[in-house]
């Protein structure tokens, strides 16, 4: 199995990096969560199909959460 890693950049601290590496990870499975959607979709599996995407959509709205956590450094300013 091959995954698809990025670099980070080097002058993120290690919160920063955490909180980029959830939301990289997030975005991906929801995007195969999506794809999932389509393919089952495609095959005439509708609520399969719907299911993934009430899945997906609980994926975003953890993604939402991640993008809305303040950074320490913007906290203590």
């Amino acid at each position: 199995m091959t995954t698809n890693r990025f670099d980070l950049p080097a002058d993120l601290d290690a919160p920063e990096r955490n909180r980029l590496m959830r939301f990289t990870c997030g975005v991906q499975t929801a995007q195969h969560q999506a794809n999932r959607a389509l393919d089952l979709a495609q095959e005439g599996q509708w609520l399969l199909a719907l299911e993934f995407l009430n899945v997906c959509s609980r994926t975003v709205d953890s993604l939402k959460r991640v993008a809305r956590e303040v950074p320490q450094q913007e906290a203590q300013s």
